[in-house]
């Protein structure tokens, strides 16, 4: 999926790196997100 900068990101859930679900509408309550997405780790 291509977003266009500036834009909203989907609703989505993933794992931290304790294995703990989270998803992005329970992160945003607690102020801005910054995601990071690593290549080839794990």
């Amino acid at each position: 999926m291509k977003l266009k900068i500036g834009s909203a990101a989907p609703e989505f859930s993933a794992g931290d790196s304790n294995d703990i679900t989270r998803s992005l509408s329970g992160l945003i309550k607690d102020g801005p997100v910054v995601l990071v997405f690593l290549r080839g780790f794990g």
